[in-house]
C-alpha cells in the first residue's frame, strides 16, 4: 500500500483505434491503473464486429466501469472521414478534461509533419494531450530520412505551444534527448510492462497446446511478419541438417498473408518441425504459450523500440533470441537476457539457434534469474507508478499497487 494523490473525479477521454499488437494489453493496463486511481474513463475504440469481441474479451469486467464509443461509423470508416476528426469529434462528445492516447504514434507521425508545414491541430486539443511514445524515430535520428526532420520541427512548435501535457518514452536514452530538445514538455520514462502467470508446468503446457515434450521449443509470439523477422526465422530453421537439432518452432498468432512465410510453416508442420496457431489468442494461452517455451525468438527486422514480447519473456525465465539492434539489442545485453544475432543475417540466426539447443541447465537456470530481475523493472507495480505519478500531483490518498 502506498499513499498517492489524484484530482478527484478527473474524466480522461482515451483514444486507440486498432487492436492488433500491443494495443489492446496497453489499453488494458491503462484504464486498470486510472480507474484505480478514481479516475472517470471514456473510451474511444474499435466496437465494429471482430474487433467489439476482442476490445471486451480483454477489458474484461472493466468494460462496465467505462463509457465505450466508437471510432467508426456505420459504413466502417472513421468518423467524420479521418482519424483526427474522429477523435476530436467523440472527445466534445465525452465532456472529459483531458485525452490520454496510450499509442501516441496513432496520430503523432502525421500530425508533426503537418504542423512543421504550419497545419495544427484542432485548437480544441491544445494542452489538453497526453500520451505513450512508442516509436519517436526523430528522437534518434534527427535529420534523416527528411521525415524525422519535419517531425522534430513540428514536435518543437507543439511543445513550445504547450500543446502537451505529459509524454512517455519507453527508451531511457531518448528520454533524455526529449527532456533536451523539448524541455517545455514534461516527458517521463514508462516500462515496457507484463502481467500475468508466465510460471505455469511446461509439460502441461505443451500437451495442452499440442507441442512435443521432448523437443527444444523456439517461440515466435504475435504477428507472424516480416517485421518481426519470421521469415528468417524460418529460413533459419529450414537450413539443411536443422531437423537434427531437436529444435521445434511453435508459432503463436495472426499471420500476415506472406506466402513465402505460410508455405514455409506449412513445410516446418509437415516435417514435424513446428506447430502453428494461427489466430488471436488471449491470456491464458498466451500464457500458456511461453510456458511451454525454451526460448523465444525476437528475430525482429529493423525494429525499432521496445518490445511487450521481451518483457514476457523475461516473466517466463525464458531466454531470447534477438537482433542485436537498437534498444532490444541492448537490453538483451545489458541485462543478460539471451543470444543476439546479426539482423536478417540466416546463418547467424542459425548458430543461435543450435546454441540455444545446447544450453546446459546451470545456463538455463542464469538466464532464468537474469529474466526474473528484468522482469521486476518493468511489472505492472512499477508500470502503475511510472504512469500515474505526473497525474496524481502532491496530496495523498490511499493507493493500492
Amino acid at each position: 500500500m502506498m499513499r498517492m494523490s489524484f484530482p478527484a473525479g478527473r474524466h480522461l477521454f482515451i483514444f486507440d483505434p486498432r487492436v492488433q499488437g500491443h494495443h489492446l494489453p496497453w489499453l488494458t493496463y491503462v484504464c486498470e491503473d486510472f480507474l484505480q486511481a478514481g479516475f472517470r474513463l471514456t473510451l474511444a475504440v474499435d466496437l465494429r464486429p471482430g474487433s467489439r469481441e476482442m476490445v471486451y474479451d480483454h477489458l474484461g469486467p472493466l468494460a462496465t466501469e467505462v463509457n465505450l464509443v466508437s471510432v467508426f461509423g456505420n459504413n466502417g470508416r472513421y468518423l467524420h472521414g479521418s482519424k483526427m476528426a474522429a477523435l476530436v469529434s467523440c472527445f466534445q462528445s465525452s465532456g472529459a478534461d483531458h485525452i490520454f492516447l496510450p499509442n501516441l504514434d496513432e496520430i503523432a507521425p502525421s500530425c508533426l509533419r503537418k504542423v512543421a508545414l504550419g497545419f495544427f491541430p484542432p485548437p480544441e486539443l491544445r494542452g489538453r494531450m497526453s500520451g505513450i511514445y512508442f516509436r519517436p524515430r526523430f528522437l534518434a535520428s534527427s535529420m534523416w530520412p527528411p521525415g524525422n526532420l519535419l517531425k522534430g520541427i513540428g514536435f518543437a512548435r507543439l511543445s513550445r505551444s504547450g500543446w502537451f501535457e505529459h509524454v512517455y518514452f519507453l527508451d531511457e536514452s531518448l528520454l533524455d534527448v526529449a527532456r533536451q530538445r523539448f524541455p517545455l514538455t514534461k516527458s517521463f520514462f514508462l516500462p515496457d510492462t507484463w502481467s500475468g502467470n508466465y510460471h505455469r508446468d511446461t509439460t502441461s503446457a505443451r500437451l495442452r497446446l499440442g507441442v512435443p515434450t521432448d523437443r527444444v521449443v523456439v517461440l515466435h509470439y504475435g504477428l507472424g511478419s516480416r517485421r518481426k523477422g519470421l521469415h528468417v526465422l524460418v529460413r533459419a530453421l529450414s537450413e539443411p541438417g536443422m531437423e537434427k537439432s531437436g529444435l521445434y518452432l511453435l508459432c503463436v498468432g495472426q499471420l500476415a498473408g506472406d506466402s513465402e512465410i505460410a508455405e514455409g510453416l506449412a513445410e516446418l508442420e509437415r516435417r514435424g518441425m513446428a506447430r502453428v496457431i494461427n489466430r488471436h489468442v488471449g491470456q491464458p494461452e498466451e500464457e500458456e504459450s511461453f510456458a511451454a517455451c525454451d526460448a523465444v525468438s525476437l528475430a525482429y527486422v529493423d525494429h525499432f523500440g521496445s518490445s511487450g514480447v521481451l518483457s514476457r519473456a523475461a516473466a517466463a525465465g525464458k531466454p531470447v533470441i534477438a537482433s542485436d539492434q537498437e534498444l532490444l539489442g541492448r537490453r538483451v545485453r545489458q541485462y543478460g537476457l539471451g543470444l543476439l544475432f546479426v539482423p536478417h543475417n540466416v546463418s547467424s540466426l542459425k548458430s543461435a539457434l543450435l546454441d540455444v539447443a545446447g544450453l546446459s541447465p546451470e545456463q538455463r537456470g542464469q538466464y532464468q534469474e537474469a529474466g526474473q530481475r528484468y522482469a521486476a523493472t518493468c511489472d505492472r507495480a512499477s508500470y502503475r507508478r511510472a504512469l500515474l505519478a505526473p497525474f496524481l500531483g502532491d496530496n495523498e490518498i490511499e493507493f493500492v499497487i
